[in-house]
């Protein structure tokens, strides 16, 4: 599983999965999906992952998952435990946002809305290029 963008959010930590699948459909793999995760954000990344998750997969199945883990409680008995509640939320819009928009191509696919430019990831030609300089704005979209 390839982390495409990490972004903290407060308590919360927003992981992007660019194309990447994830088994929604069945949830024993799904579980082994997100603790081999964290398991990886653990060893890469130096985050120190022990105690009750919540776990929200936004999920857009043509560009990838939106995952918002947010820690509910620690454990007070062993620190190599994590426990899991998934909630997966299909079909959302994924967005970037930007401050500027001098170097965005698809400037006639932008929507500006209260002092923010925004692009809909399924406009971008080449995410790549912008996903470092913009935020990931989700949306359930049904």
């Amino acid at each position: 599983m390839i982390i495409m963008k990490i972004e903290y959010d407060n308590d919360k930590i927003i992981i992007f999965l660019y194309k990447q699948p994830l088994y929604l459909n069945d949830i024993e793999k799904l579980n082994k999906q997100i603790k081999n995760l964290f398991i990886k954000l653990i060893k890469n990344y130096k985050i120190d992952f022990f105690g009750f998750f919540k776990v929200i997969i936004y999920n857009n199945p043509q560009y990838g998952s939106i995952l918002e883990i947010e820690k509910i409680y620690d454990s007070d008995f062993n620190h190599n435990i994590i426990d899991l509640k998934i909630i997966v939320i299909k079909n959302v819009d994924i967005f970037l946002e930007f401050d500027d928009n001098y170097f965005i191509e698809e400037y006639h696919k932008m929507i500006y809305r209260n002092g923010k430019y925004y692009l809909n990831i399924k406009d971008i030609s080449n995410i790549m290029k912008y996903l470092e300089f913009g935020k990931i704005i989700y949306q359930n979209n049904s």
